[in-house]
This record gives C-alpha cells, structure tokens and sequence, in this order.
C-alpha cells in the first residue's frame, strides 16, 4: 500500500529497483512483464480525427464518447479485471489518507469514487488512477490546523462546519486547475525541478511518521503548531503509551510486509487492515482503549455543499487551494507522462488539468476530499493489464460498490493498524535514488532539495511547495541568465582549425556565443564581450548558432556593441542566425544598421567575408609592417612569404566596402599599433 509514487520521481516512478519493504512495489510498471499493447480504443481522447464541428465539440465535452464507438468486450474483460485489483489497493489507502488529513476515513472513500470515474473519463491518460494521495492529505491537515475562522482553526470546529470548508478548499482547488488547463498551462509543470518533488515528499513522509506516532501509540495528543512541537509533545507523551495500540500498529506491519515478501502481487495493506479488524472484533480491543475507525454509512456518497461565500474566508483558503492545485496537477502529470512514455504515447497536460480541476470539483460536491493522480494505484492499473480509460472509471464502481456492501465491517478496522500502515507509507516515499542523484548532481539541485526540505518541516506545508518552486524557478533562472561567450580565433582553436579561411590572424576577433539573449542575460552579455574587447583588430565575427531567442534587451545590446565597433572603425559581422533571431533584428531595425550583406549563413562564409572586404589593402600592409613584412596568419598556417592565402595584399573593388573610418590615416596606424599589443597581436 505504499504511496512512494504518488508524488512523481520516486525509485518506482522513474523505473527504478523495487524496495522489498514496499507492500506495493508490485505496483511498479517496470516489474513485471508490461500488458500487451494496448488497442487505441480508449486512449487518448479522440484518437480518430473529428469528422466535423459538432464531433469536435463532442470530443473536446466528452472525450470518452470516442472510446465507447471502439470498445469491446475484450477491453471490457482486462479493464474489469485492473479494475478490481486497484479497488483492493483503493480501499485502504482512501481511508489512510483520510486519516492524514484530519477527517473520518468515509471521506477517504468517498473520494475513490465519483471522482476517480470524473478523472479517468475525462483525463488524457488511459492508465491514472486519481483520488486521494498523501501529499495532497497533508496539505490538507495543514489547511485546518492553520486556517482561522471567526477566531477558530478549521480543525477545531465540529466535523459537519470544518468539512464544509474542506469541500470548500476541494473545489476552489478544482476550479484553479480547470483554468489554468483551459489556458494551456500543461506544459510549465516542467519547470518545477524534480529535486522540489524529491525534497516535499521526503519532508513529507517525516511529517506523516511523526503525526502518526500518537496513533501508533494509542495516545492523545492536542495540536502542535510546529513539528518541533509535535516532535517534543511526542516524546513527553510516551510513558502513556498504550501497548494494545501499539501491538495492534505493530501487527499490521509485520502482516504487510510479510506478504509483501511472500507474494509481492497480493495486496498486502488490505489484508494487513482486514485481519487487524479481525484481531480488533475477536479480541475486543475497544476495550482496552484501542481506537477503532467507527461506522461508515452504507450508503452513495452524500451531496455536499462548501459554505456560504465569504470574502476573508475565501482569501485565506485561497493559497492552499493554489497550493493543492499546483502540486495535484504536477502529481498527475508526472505520473501521466510516466506510464504513457512506458507505451510511447503522448499525454496532454492541459486536458490532464482539466480533468483532475473537474474531479476535485466533484470530490467538492460529493463529500470528498480534494486529491490527485496515484502513481500506486495507476501502477497496480498498468500492471494489471488496463487497456482503456475505462479501467480507472470501473475500480470508482467497483469501490462504491465495496462501500455498500462491507461499510459495517469497517467499524472494527483499528486507527493504530492504519498508522501503522502510514508508518510504510512514509518510509516508501522517501525517493532514496532521488535524493542521492540530487545531491550528487549540482549545487543548485542540492540547495533546492534541502530548501524544500527544510520548509516542509518548518514552514506550513503550502508555503514549502511555494518556496521549493520559486527556489528552482530562481536558480534556472539564473542559470539561463548567463550566456557563454567564448574566443575562438586563437592560433590552435579547434573549431576554426578545418575551416578553409582558418584561424589567427590578429586583426580579427571570432566569438561564441551560446544561451537564451534575454534581458535578464544580456548584463552577462555585455560583461563577457567587454572583457574580451580591447578592439586592437579590426573585424569582429559573432557566430550565434546556439543563440535560439532574443528580446528587446537583447537586440539593444547588440546594437550598443555594434555603435562602440562603428566608433573604433571596426567591421561586424553575425554568423550562424537562426531565423526566428534573424526576424527578431529586422522587426528591431538591427540589420539595417548592421547591413544585411554584413550577416553570414555559416562560420566559414563570415570568415571569408571578413577576409575578402575587411582584412586587405591597408589594414594587411599596416599589419605586415610591424611584423617584418610577413603576414601572421600565413606565418601560424606554415606558410613563409606572407603572399598567400585570403590574406594577401592584394587590392580590388571589394576595398571600397571597408568603413571610410578605417580607411583614414589615424585608423592605419592604429592598426599598426595595436597589431602587437596583448589584445590584438598577441597571436603573432
């Protein structure tokens, strides 16, 4: 029953070893021989194209209504058979996580039912499993404990009042993420690194062990504002340690993980949590202080409301709704991409969005709780042999189904076995290969992991997945804000050296630059260019092959470099443009200013160019003077009489072209002064 993966990029999530202690490593799609390849009925929406207007209509409203035109029975016989099994599994992770946030575990249940169907029939994957997750759990908890209303926390109030907020908060979180996939945001979960994943999860899971602890324990403990807090209030707490609770925990432990170890496809934490009930009735632990879960009503999940709408309830339930709808979206997605990349299919992230927005608005209505996609249970469905969406919509049934029918049973499942349960759960989430590549990786990947870390434990929980993101967002940030600009003219340069025109010769100046030109990179731009620039030659190239966008700033920069070249008589010429950058100079007015004919397609047309129209005549004799008549770039190339080659003396037409400021006499002899200084003959 572990929940490593659902939160995305743990061992199990990135395919890698199963850990022996996880009751639910069977999960792992890479374990076992993958199901056979799946027919396109039920795939992805729409997998035939619209034949008009109202089929696209219908296929943008009702994405399944495609599938059911393909379906068989055959599909209907595998998906009813994953169905079932990740039912199994569903059952007691719903009532765990529920346990998590605070609230009766039939909240947990409810929440594996209507919206798990909304999220498989109107998702983009054929495999998720969506519902109630750890993460999404404690954030959850932290919510309620941190949230005032009218001078009282969320999680003080009685049940009937907080829950309402707690619908409440599902479907704020639901509508965000509805919004933020109707304007196609799918793709920027990208860049929220996977070392704030990492880092959430494991800070997480300790905040799981420890909130469990009491539970485990059989002890009562009031809410601590902080885990230092709860950590001490804990240790004060244990000589009232009940050993029935704690016996009871222990039990359901060993149970799970010895099934886990004799047959890792069975379902180890529901039969943990079933023969726990069993021990609880035939040994009558309520009577010796162990708590049990209660009564779940048999019964369809109640219509629920959210409370009446006010403007300062709404302001401070907004930010962990945002919380939960960024970190809900960026669990399906990752888990998402993951399974269908298994298939090498392709899943839509704005459609995802929308789908998990509507099935937490139905979590909201349906006296849910708000959740994401499950990579355990998407896990058990791939493996299981799932062949359309229709999988994750029949285990929603087959739950409810459960809930009617076993509902009464539930009332003798012990609180301790679940914390138990938990206890596994927090263990497998740490992602251990996860944190050890982020640690070994960089030093941005290992500030942003502890960062992340560190707030979890010490920050409210949806502030630590705030701070985790815009720590990581900060550092790409400053990672793309510094373009690599490189020399590349010198004598043994090795990207000049198979060049026909070749490398060397003092008058000229070749840079490299490579990187995203935006305003927050051209600081660095201008700094790395200067440094170089002494402006002792008399062309300069700057090859922009790796240069894939630039802005205003940008293109401003490069028009102050071109304006210092222009004072100092110095011909520039650009190589290597791409031609979205290309259209970004002509909108600009860059390349009338530069010439149009002063822009290269490759290296070696620029150096050719630079050579046939700048680097003759009077800048070659000036050179040539200060070095006994011979030509250095002949001379560094083998040759001896400084004759040939592109840079011989000859004249021509093409003379006329070099800037008139070059051709001046204060020009030449510049040119033949700065032809053995550092900057401009150090070659020679």
């Amino acid at each position: 029953m572990s929940d490593t993966a659902d939160t995305p990029g743990t061992p199990h999530a990135t395919g890698g070893p199963p850990d022996p202690a996880d009751p639910a490593s069977s999960a792992n799609p890479g374990s076992s021989a993958p199901p056979p390849p799946s027919p396109p009925s039920g795939g992805p929406s729409c997998p035939v194209p619209p034949r008009g207007l109202g089929d696209k209509l219908l296929c943008a409203a009702l994405p399944f209504v495609e599938s059911l035109r393909s379906y068989s029975m055959q599909a209907l016989r595998a998906d009813m058979l994953a169905a079932l099994t990740v039912a199994v599994v569903a059952l007691p992770q719903s009532m765990a996580y529920a346990v998590i946030a605070g609230v009766h575990p039939r909240y947990g249940l409810y929440a594996a039912i209507v919206p798990v169907i909304v999220a498989a029939l109107w998702g983009a994957s054929r495999y998720l499993i969506a519902g109630p997750t750890n993460a999404i759990a404690m954030l959850l908890f932290a919510t309620m404990a941190e949230t005032v209303v009218n001078g009282v926390p969320l999680s003080a109030l009685p049940e009937e009042t907080r829950m309402a907020y707690v619908f409440g908060v599902a479907i704020l979180a639901g509508l965000l993420q509805v919004v933020m996939g109707l304007a196609r945001l799918g793709e920027l979960v990208h860049f929220i690194s996977h070392s704030v994943m990492v880092g959430f999860t494991a800070g997480a899971a300790v905040l799981i062990a420890v909130g469990q602890l009491k539970n485990l324990l059989g002890v009562s403990i009031g809410n601590a504002p902080t885990f230092l807090e709860l950590v001490l209030s804990t240790v004060r707490h244990l000589p009232q340690t009940n050993p029935w609770a704690l016996g009871t925990g222990l039990f359901a432990m060993a149970v799970a993980l010895g099934i886990a170890r004799v047959h890792r496809r069975l379902p180890a934490a529901f039969l943990a949590v079933a023969a726990s009930g069993v021990a609880a009735w035939a040994l009558d632990l309520g009577a010796h202080g162990v708590k049990v879960v209660g009564a779940i009503p048999a019964g369809l999940p109640p219509f629920s409301l959210p409370p009446a709408p006010d403007a300062q309830v709404m302001r401070d339930l907004f930010m962990p709704a945002l919380a939960i709808a960024l970190l809900g979206v960026v669990e399906a997605l990752s888990i998402a991409k993951t399974l269908a990349g298994a298939r090498g299919e392709q899943v839509d992230g704005s459609r995802e969005f929308v789908a998990q927005g509507l099935a937490n608005i139905s979590a909201g209505f349906f006296s849910g709780i708000p959740g994401s996609g499950s990579f355990t249970r998407s896990a058990v469905n791939f493996v299981a042999g799932a062949r359309t969406r229709f999988a994750g919509a029949l285990s929603g049934v087959i739950t409810l189904l459960a809930v009617l029918l076993l509902a009464p049973l539930a009332a003798y499942i012990p609180i301790a076995a679940l914390a138990g349960i938990l206890m596994i759960i927090a263990w497998g989430m740490i992602d251990k290969h996860g944190i050890a590549l982020a640690l070994k990786a960089t030093r941005a990947d290992r500030t942003v992991l502890l960062a992340t870390f560190a707030a979890t434990l010490l920050l409210d929980l949806e502030k630590a997945v705030f701070v985790g993101v815009l720590l990581s967002l900060v550092l790409f940030l400053r990672k793309v804000s510094h373009p690599l600009v490189s020399r590349m003219d010198t004598c043994d340069s090795p990207e000049l050296q198979g060049l026909p025109a070749g490398p060397c010769c003092p008058n000229l100046a070749v840079y490299s630059i490579e990187g995203t030109l935006f305003f927050g990179a051209v600081d660095e731009l201008e700094q790395r260019l200067y440094e170089y620039e002494d402006f002792g030659h008399r062309a300069v190239i700057l090859h922009l092959r790796q240069v894939h966008w630039v802005d205003a700033t940008g293109v401003h920069a490069f028009q102050q470099f071109l304006r210092k070249c222009q004072r100092r008589g110095v011909a520039l010429v650009l190589s290597g443009v791409k031609p979205a950058v290309r259209a970004v100079f002509e909108r600009s007015g860059l390349l009338p200013q530069l010439g149009a004919d002063n822009m290269a397609e490759t290296l070696s047309d620029a150096l050719a160019l630079c050579y046939r129209r700048y680097l003759k005549g009077a800048v070659c004799d000036a050179c040539k003077s200060s070095n006994e008549g011979r030509c250095r770039r002949d001379h560094h190339a083998g040759g001896s009489d400084g004759t040939g080659g592109t840079g011989g003396t000859g004249t021509g037409a093409e003379d006329a072209t070099v800037p008139s400021v070059m051709a001046g006499t204060g020009a030449m002899a510049d040119a033949g002064t700065d032809a053995g200084r550092p900057g401009g003959g150090a070659q020679a």
